[in-house]
């Protein structure tokens, strides 16, 4: 999990000087609703977000690619800012390595899911607290409606 975190954090490090791909608006201009339309319900037929990845706030259970919450939530804790945590997804996004597939969703729309990501991601881990609650549930939410 450490070395997750520490490739990720590296990733975003190189974004964030300038060594990727469009930032399109920035995370300042992202729209986070239609990111988390986008990470639930995907762009143009292709898979959404959220088909692989569990991420809390979006209600979304995915077990293909990484819980978001774990592997973000646990930087988040560890004092690891916003900003930094949005350049990590992003650059994944735009990076989609190994079984992820390519371009489901560029540009603005990426930067839209990258902004809403961070904004969400651990929000139920001790420590983290996400700036931007999207209306998800809680995990003790999901638990008392499933039980």
């Amino acid at each position: 999990m450490f070395r997750v975190a520490v490739v990720l954090l590296a990733v975003g490090a190189l974004l964030a000087a300038g060594c990727g791909g469009d930032d399109a608006g920035g995370q300042a201009d992202a729209n986070r609703s239609n990111g988390k339309t986008l990470f639930v319900s995907g762009s143009e037929g292709k898979p959404s977000c959220g088909s692989c990845h569990t991420l809390l706030d979006a209600g979304t259970a995915g077990t293909t690619g990484p819980n978001l919450d774990q592997a973000l939530g646990y930087s988040c804790a560890q004092g690891f800012d916003e900003t930094t945590i949005y350049s990590n997804v992003l650059g994944q996004i735009q990076l989609a390595a190994g079984v992820m597939p390519r371009n489901l969703v560029t540009g603005q729309d990426a930067v839209d899911v990258a902004a809403y990501v961070a904004s969400v991601a651990g929000k139920d881990i001790p420590g983290c607290d996400p700036s931007g609650d999207q209306g998800g549930t809680t995990a003790t939410e999901t638990a008392s409606a499933s039980g």
